[in-house]
């Protein structure tokens, strides 16, 4: 049960149920990290979503950046490096906190992450809310974002980014995996959900980019036979951004701004 403030009263929230567990943070998406860890140029998703957000989502230095679902906190380096930001995350697992503390280190970066779930956590009024790779797992999707915008300062912005199951690259995905595309909530890759959400709590879309083009590097693959097919899709690598369609591109980003 979390709590949102109302006026001078404190109203209990259920807070959405989340589709998957420590274990898939921890063991399939923590694993491999190595310290420093930045946003790596030399990965096209990387290089085009730090691109992205350098353009859509920039800063001012000394501006307040709060990432949810922070772990390792590679964005929260790339944050106070690029613009100098005073940068937070929040991480629920031990180990991703403990990770994304280990980083801001190891990057010789100042910041705060907090180890808790992000729908009991107390809001602090922050410039940038970054959400990259986090809101498409949750069932409710109309609390979680109600949660995002708990932490926006006037005049904010919110920065969510997802993984884009709805066209190829979803049908791939059920094909080579479907397990792993059963956690995740494709309501949340509709880009008129943001815009829904935006006009519901007083919010203006600044920017919403498909990006990536059909990298497959955002898929996973269990079934041995889709191991080549999705390799192929490398060759449209070169092709980058003149491949970006809804129904093509693995990423969507959503630009969001507080009154």
């Amino acid at each position: 049960m979390a709590y949102v403030s109302r006026g001078s009263r404190l109203l209990a929230v259920t807070a959405p149920q989340n589709l998957v567990g420590e274990e898939f943070w921890e063991d399939d998406y923590l694993g491999g990290v190595t310290l420093p860890s930045r946003p790596d140029p030399g990965f096209p998703f990387e290089r085009a979503l730090a691109a992205a957000l350098e353009r859509h989502a920039p800063v001012a230095p000394g501006a307040i950046v709060l990432e949810a679902g922070c772990a390792p906190a590679k964005w929260l380096v790339f944050y106070a490096e690029r613009f100098g930001a005073r940068v937070t995350g929040i991480e629920y697992t031990p180990r991703g906190a403990e990770l994304s503390r280990r980083n801001l280190a190891a990057a010789g970066r100042d910041g705060e992450i907090i180890e808790g779930d992000f729908f009991a956590v107390e809001p602090r009024p922050s410039d940038l809310v970054l959400s990259l790779g986090f809101i498409e797992h949750f069932d409710d999707l109309d609390a979680a974002f109600a949660r995002h915008v708990a932490f926006l300062a006037p005049g904010g912005r919110l920065a969510i980014g997802v993984p884009n199951y709805t066209g190829l690259l979803g049908a791939i995905q059920h094909a080579a995996d479907p397990e792993h595309l059963a956690l995740h909530n494709r309501a949340a890759m509709d880009p008129e959900l943001y815009r829904a959400q935006a006009a519901r709590h007083g919010l203006r879309v600044e920017r919403q980019v498909y990006l990536g083009g059909p990298d497959p590097d955002l898929l996973r693959v269990r079934h041995r036979a889709w191991q080549v097919p999705v390799l192929g899709l490398r060759v449209l690598r070169p092709l980058g951004a003149r491949l970006n369609r809804p129904w093509l591109s693995a990423y969507l980003l959503t630009v969001l701004r507080r009154a």
